[in-house]
C-alpha cells in the first residue's frame, strides 16, 4: 500500500482518480463505499515522492497528470494506454488542469516557477 497524496473526482461524479506514489494512478468507484477498480490503472510516469495533480478531460475521454521529471502525460480513459508524453517543465510538473470549455487546451504548473497553457 502506497500513499495517495492527490485525488480528483471525475466530471460524471462516478470515479475517483488517486495519484499513487508507486508510479501509477488508481481508480476508485464512488458510491456507498469506495472500491478500487483493478482494471483501470494508469502507468508510465514517475511520481514517487511528488504529489502531482491528476485531472479528467471534461468529456471523460482522457486522464492527465504531471510527473517528477517535468513531463505531462495523457492516457486514454477506456484503454488505459498512454497517448502522449511531453517535456512541459524543467523541474517537477506538479499540477495539470484541463480547460473546461476549450477541451483541446491544458494548463500546467511546475516547480520551475512557470505556468504554461498548451
Amino acid at each position: 500500500m502506497h500513499s495517495m497524496p492527490a485525488v480528483t473526482k471525475s466530471p460524471n461524479q462516478k470515479w475517483l482518480a488517486a495519484q499513487s506514489l508507486d508510479n501509477k494512478i488508481c481508480i476508485f468507484t464512488c458510491g456507498d463505499r469506495f472500491r478500487p477498480n483493478k482494471k483501470k490503472e494508469f502507468k508510465g510516469h514517475m511520481v514517487a515522492g511528488y504529489a502531482c495533480q491528476v485531472d479528467f478531460s471534461p468529456d471523460m475521454s482522457y486522464l492527465i497528470s504531471g510527473d517528477g521529471d517535468g513531463k505531462c502525460c495523457v492516457w486514454d480513459w477506456k484503454t488505459t494506454k498512454m497517448l502522449a508524453k511531453w517535456k512541459a517543465h524543467d523541474k517537477c510538473c506538479i499540477s495539470v488542469l484541463w480547460h473546461p470549455h476549450e477541451t483541446s487546451k491544458v494548463a500546467t504548473a511546475g516547480w520551475d516557477g512557470e505556468i504554461k497553457y498548451w
